[in-house]
């Protein structure tokens, strides 16, 4: 079973990159596509230290199909990490969630988000949402979603043509993973990038710099900067 969803994840992974690399090829002409490894289980694991093999809440929680350009559903099982404020952040929440059938994912005692519906950039707000509804909102709230049904994710956001969460495979770079988000906004001359962990923001000039200063793992942020 673990080996059959895994040969799905590596091949939904696969038409994922061809697409976007496509389009890039189409607006220029000179690109090269990157000979990228796609993954494989038992590699993606060993980017989260002490992850299981299942993202399974219990025996009853069924294996759904997830593209992360999707959205969530009924069954689809949620690993989410929350944590409060920015320097010095702190560890409010860490759990394996599932989304019920009403759509909603519970998030211990704080209460549940409603992400049914919703891709992953718009559940992450909604999750954010319900920790500062319960009180937490003296101080910036994070949330890593770390993986979706046994597939690792990373989150790309900010001076980019849209919000989104694109897959984790061995030795991605932070510019791989920026790539096959589309990259930033047509015109943009910004450069800086924001890379999130744990909570915690660490800047970087360029793309270039975050890509041999930074080693990208499941549940990390990269914001392009709109700005800088």
């Amino acid at each position: 079973m673990i080996r059959a969803i895994c040969l799905l994840l590596t091949a939904a992974f696969a038409v994922l990159m061809l697409n976007s690399c496509g389009m890039i090829q189409a607006l220029d002409p000179e690109f090269k596509m990157p000979k990228i490894p796609l993954p494989s289980l038992r590699t993606v694991t060993k980017l989260i230290p002490g992850m299981p093999e299942k993202d399974q809440v219990n025996a009853e929680d069924p294996t759904v199909p997830f593209n992360s350009r999707g959205t969530l559903g009924y069954g689809h099982t949620v690993r989410v990490e929350v944590y409060e404020g920015a320097r010095g952040s702190e560890q409010i929440y860490r759990d394996i969630s599932m989304v019920d059938t009403q759509g909603l994912l519970p998030l211990g005692s704080v209460g549940t988000a409603r992400v049914g519906g919703l891709t992953l950039p718009r559940a992450a707000e909604a999750i954010a949402a319900v920790f500062r509804l319960a009180g937490r909102n003296t101080r910036p709230i994070t949330v890593h979603i770390i993986s979706v049904e046994n597939t690792p994710v990373i989150s790309i956001n900010g001076d980019v043509r849209e919000a989104e969460f694109v897959p984790v495979f061995q030795d991605i770079s932070v510019q791989q993973a920026v790539t096959v988000s589309g990259g930033r906004k047509p015109g943009s001359t910004a450069r800086g990038v924001y890379i999130a962990r744990e909570g915690q923001r660490r800047f970087f000039t360029s793309l270039e710099a975050a890509s041999h200063d930074w080693k990208p793992q499941a549940g990390d942020i990269i914001t392009l900067s709109p700005d800088i």
